[in-house]
Protein backbone atom coordinates (compact mmCIF):
# COMPACT_ATOMS: atom_id res chain seq x y z
CA UNK A 1 0.00 0.00 0.00
CA UNK A 2 1.19 3.33 -0.90
CA UNK A 3 1.74 6.47 1.64
CA UNK A 4 -1.81 8.71 1.16
CA UNK A 5 0.55 11.57 2.14
CA UNK A 6 3.03 11.31 0.06
CA UNK A 7 3.73 13.97 -1.94
CA UNK A 8 0.87 16.18 -0.26
CA UNK A 9 3.67 19.07 1.00
CA UNK A 10 5.64 18.86 -2.18
CA UNK A 11 4.05 22.37 -3.01
CA UNK A 12 4.98 23.62 0.35
CA UNK A 13 8.67 22.41 -0.69
CA UNK A 14 9.36 24.09 -4.11
CA UNK A 15 8.34 27.22 -2.82
CA UNK A 16 10.80 26.92 -0.04
CA UNK A 17 13.49 26.12 -2.30
CA UNK A 18 12.45 28.75 -3.88
CA UNK A 19 12.80 31.14 -1.62
CA UNK A 20 15.69 29.57 -0.52
CA UNK A 21 17.42 30.12 -3.68
CA UNK A 22 16.05 33.63 -3.68
CA UNK A 23 18.14 34.45 -0.21
CA UNK A 24 20.97 33.35 -1.69
CA UNK A 25 21.14 35.56 -4.59
CA UNK A 26 19.86 38.53 -2.39
CA UNK A 27 23.31 37.66 -0.32
CA UNK A 28 25.52 37.89 -3.56
CA UNK A 29 23.45 41.15 -4.25
CA UNK A 30 24.28 42.46 -1.26
CA UNK A 31 28.03 41.63 -1.63
CA UNK A 32 28.30 43.09 -5.10
CA UNK A 33 26.54 46.46 -3.52
CA UNK A 34 28.61 46.64 -0.76
CA UNK A 35 32.09 46.10 -2.85
CA UNK A 36 30.92 48.05 -5.81
CA UNK A 37 33.49 50.72 -4.62
CA UNK A 38 36.62 49.14 -4.32
CA UNK A 39 39.36 49.43 -7.20
CA UNK A 40 42.67 48.44 -9.04
CA UNK A 41 45.45 48.60 -10.36
CA UNK A 42 47.81 46.63 -12.66
CA UNK A 43 49.33 44.59 -9.45
CA UNK A 44 45.24 43.20 -8.13
CA UNK A 45 42.19 43.33 -9.82
CA UNK A 46 39.39 45.63 -8.39
CA UNK A 47 36.14 44.06 -7.06
CA UNK A 48 34.11 41.56 -9.56
CA UNK A 49 30.35 41.33 -10.47
CA UNK A 50 29.36 38.00 -9.25
CA UNK A 51 26.15 36.30 -10.62
CA UNK A 52 23.90 33.53 -9.22
CA UNK A 53 22.82 30.52 -11.73
CA UNK A 54 19.83 28.72 -10.94
CA UNK A 55 19.38 24.89 -11.84
CA UNK A 56 16.22 22.90 -11.34
CA UNK A 57 15.60 20.37 -9.01
CA UNK A 58 14.03 16.66 -10.00
CA UNK A 59 12.74 14.34 -7.53
CA UNK A 60 12.32 11.05 -8.61
CA UNK A 61 8.34 10.24 -8.97
CA UNK A 62 7.81 6.61 -10.24
CA UNK A 63 4.49 6.64 -12.28
CA UNK A 64 3.59 10.37 -11.36
CA UNK A 65 1.62 12.26 -13.83
CA UNK A 66 3.92 15.16 -15.09
CA UNK A 67 6.75 13.12 -15.13
CA UNK A 68 9.42 13.61 -17.69
CA UNK A 69 11.04 10.45 -19.94
CA UNK A 70 13.44 9.68 -16.68
CA UNK A 71 10.66 9.85 -14.86
CA UNK A 72 10.88 12.64 -12.46
CA UNK A 73 8.89 15.57 -11.28
CA UNK A 74 9.94 19.47 -10.52
CA UNK A 75 11.08 19.99 -7.56
CA UNK A 76 12.02 23.70 -7.25
CA UNK A 77 15.19 25.47 -8.13
CA UNK A 78 18.41 25.43 -6.05
CA UNK A 79 21.91 27.65 -6.83
CA UNK A 80 24.06 25.57 -9.04
CA UNK A 81 26.95 28.24 -8.82
CA UNK A 82 28.06 31.62 -8.52
CA UNK A 83 30.24 33.08 -11.31
CA UNK A 84 31.88 36.25 -12.23
CA UNK A 85 31.02 38.90 -14.57
CA UNK A 86 33.83 39.11 -16.78
CA UNK A 87 32.33 42.52 -18.78
CA UNK A 88 35.75 45.31 -18.51
CA UNK A 89 36.45 46.95 -16.14
CA UNK A 90 36.07 50.35 -16.64
CA UNK A 91 38.74 52.60 -16.46
CA UNK A 92 39.11 56.33 -15.12
CA UNK A 93 41.14 58.91 -14.33
CA UNK A 94 42.07 60.23 -11.21
CA UNK A 95 45.61 61.09 -10.44
CA UNK A 96 46.57 61.16 -6.59
CA UNK A 97 44.10 57.92 -5.84
CA UNK A 98 45.70 55.39 -4.19
CA UNK A 99 45.00 52.84 -6.75
CA UNK A 100 46.05 55.00 -9.59
CA UNK A 101 49.02 53.49 -12.15
CA UNK A 102 51.69 56.25 -13.19
CA UNK A 103 49.74 57.72 -15.50
CA UNK A 104 46.98 58.36 -13.27
CA UNK A 105 44.88 55.71 -14.53
CA UNK A 106 42.49 53.40 -11.98
CA UNK A 107 40.73 50.80 -12.36
CA UNK A 108 37.00 50.82 -11.31
CA UNK A 109 35.02 47.63 -10.12
CA UNK A 110 32.36 46.30 -12.85
CA UNK A 111 29.22 46.59 -10.76
CA UNK A 112 26.59 48.65 -12.48
CA UNK A 113 24.42 49.81 -9.55
CA UNK A 114 21.34 50.42 -11.40
CA UNK A 115 21.47 46.15 -12.48
CA UNK A 116 21.68 45.75 -8.76
CA UNK A 117 18.72 47.57 -7.91
CA UNK A 118 16.38 45.87 -10.89
CA UNK A 119 18.18 42.34 -9.35
CA UNK A 120 16.96 43.22 -6.02
CA UNK A 121 13.45 44.36 -7.24
CA UNK A 122 13.18 40.91 -8.92
CA UNK A 123 14.25 38.78 -5.76
CA UNK A 124 11.48 40.80 -3.80
CA UNK A 125 8.90 40.36 -6.52
CA UNK A 126 9.72 36.27 -6.52
CA UNK A 127 9.50 36.08 -2.88
CA UNK A 128 5.91 37.16 -3.34
CA UNK A 129 4.98 35.37 -5.83
CA UNK A 130 6.80 31.87 -3.60
CA UNK A 131 5.15 33.12 -0.53
CA UNK A 132 1.31 33.81 -2.65
CA UNK A 133 1.67 30.13 -4.00
CA UNK A 134 2.71 29.30 0.01
CA UNK A 135 -0.63 30.35 1.25
CA UNK A 136 -2.61 29.46 -1.67
CA UNK A 137 -1.48 25.53 -1.62
CA UNK A 138 -1.64 25.82 2.50
CA UNK A 139 -5.50 26.70 1.64
CA UNK A 140 -6.18 24.04 -0.63
CA UNK A 141 -4.82 21.69 1.92
CA UNK A 142 -6.88 22.93 4.40
CA UNK A 143 -9.94 23.12 1.49
CA UNK A 144 -9.42 19.29 0.94
CA UNK A 145 -9.68 18.18 4.99
CA UNK A 146 -12.28 19.77 5.47
CA UNK A 147 -13.89 18.26 2.41
CA UNK A 148 -12.05 14.87 3.95
CA UNK A 149 -13.70 15.12 7.48
CA UNK A 150 -17.07 16.24 6.44
CA UNK A 151 -17.84 13.01 4.44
Amino acid sequence: MTDPMKGAFRGLDISTAGLRAEMQRSEVVAANLSNMHRTGNADHEPYRRRQVVFEELLEDALGSKGADAQGRVGGGVQVASVVEDQTPFPVFYQPGHPDADPTGKVQGSNVDLFQELVDMNQIERSFDANLQAMKTYRTMLQNTITNMSTR
